[in-house]
Order: C-alpha cells, then sequence, then structure tokens
C-alpha cells in the first residue's frame, strides 16, 4: 500500500482527467470526489490492486492511494476508495 500527498500538485485538472481515461477509472461516490478510483493490473492484464486519486476543487493538492496484492478476498476498489473517504478531511483540507 502506498499513499502519497502532492503539495502543491504541479499539473492541471484537464491531466487528471486524461489519466481518469488511461487508468479506466471510474468516479469517486460525491461524498468522495473530485477524483477517480481504477484497477490496477499486471503485463497480462490481470487486475492485482487499485488506486485511488483525489484533489482539490482548486486541484493545488492531489491525494493518491494505491494497493497491490493485498490480502487475498479483499476489495481493493472499495478499500481505497474508503481510504480516500477517511483521509481527504485530513489531507486536503
Amino acid at each position: 500500500m502506498s499513499i502519497e500527498l502532492h503539495n502543491p500538485f504541479g499539473s492541471t485538472v484537464d491531466a487528471l482527467n486524461n489519466a481518469k481515461i488511461e487508468d479506466k477509472g471510474t468516479d469517486l461516490p460525491a461524498d468522495a470526489s473530485p477524483g477517480y478510483s481504477a484497477p490496477i493490473t499486471d503485463t497480462d492484464g490481470n487486475v492485482i490492486g487499485a488506486q485511488a486519486r483525489a484533489w482539490t476543487q482548486d486541484v493545488t493538492k492531489v491525494l493518491d492511494i494505491r494497493i497491490v496484492r493485498g490480502g487475498p478476498g479483499r476489495d481493493h476498489k472499495a478499500d481505497v476508495v474508503e481510504f480516500i473517504r477517511q483521509l481527504k478531511p485530513l489531507l486536503l483540507s
């Protein structure tokens, strides 16, 4: 698992939206947005984890959370979204 805070974030909302498309991401739930979550795949296309990115409205801070090869049977996407929900108010305020 990795958690990264980019403060200041040196890019644009367009770059984040392009990353969302490239990552095959989906929007975070309304209570965690703006941001997206996406699967992490290996070179064979197998899903091995999940990532989530959330940012401030003015895109000055970005929070990245990744879980790779976590516990068996876990819903990694649900886990990263929940970490975003819990950490966003602390790290992106």
